[in-house]
């Protein structure tokens, strides 16, 4: 899996701590210990879709526009991480279609089997984190075990 998705909601929740401060990605880079230039291409993604507004220059940086409780996790999942991204790289076998000589051909057949339990995970993978919003990602920040407790039905 790409680091996509962590970057985009790492970056949101600190752009969210910091509010109002303008944010420079070198302090995000720094915070998310990655390159700088990775963080700003989600942080493009993001201000496309407007979650953020972004200037560049010496008084430059990122905000947050919206409250955190109007950013659905899932949407930001399908946002960074496209469908076969996120186990495209996982199958093995032949990915060109070759024709198989029996039913029994693995190397033919194994990539459109794993291509088949891999969608199928994902797509409950990602009905999961639709559930959730960036307002509950920061809780589970604060209090470790709030996301057990919220799908347990569990009060605090």
């Amino acid at each position: 899996m790409r680091l996509d998705f962590s970057v985009a909601v790492h970056s949101l929740l600190y752009l969210d701590e910091n509010r109002p401060r303008k944010i420079a990605s070198r302090e995000l880079a720094t915070s998310l210990q990655l390159n700088a230039v990775m963080i700003r291409n989600i942080l493009s993604v993001l201000h496309k879709q407007g979650y953020i507004e972004g200037s560049v220059g010496k008084n430059g940086g990122y905000q947050l526009l919206r409250n955190l409780d109007e950013i659905n996790v899932g949407e930001l999942y399908d946002l960074t991480i496209p469908p076969t991204i996120s186990y495209a790289r996982f199958i093995t076998g032949d990915s060109k279609g070759t024709q198989a000589t029996d039913e029994t051909d693995i190397s033919a057949n194994i990539s459109q089997t794993l291509t088949d339990l891999f969608t199928l995970a994902d797509e409950d993978y990602r009905k999961f984190y639709h559930q959730f919003t960036m307002t509950d990602l920061k809780e589970d920040l604060h209090s470790h075990g709030y996301f057990r407790r919220l799908v347990n039905g569990q009060n605090d």
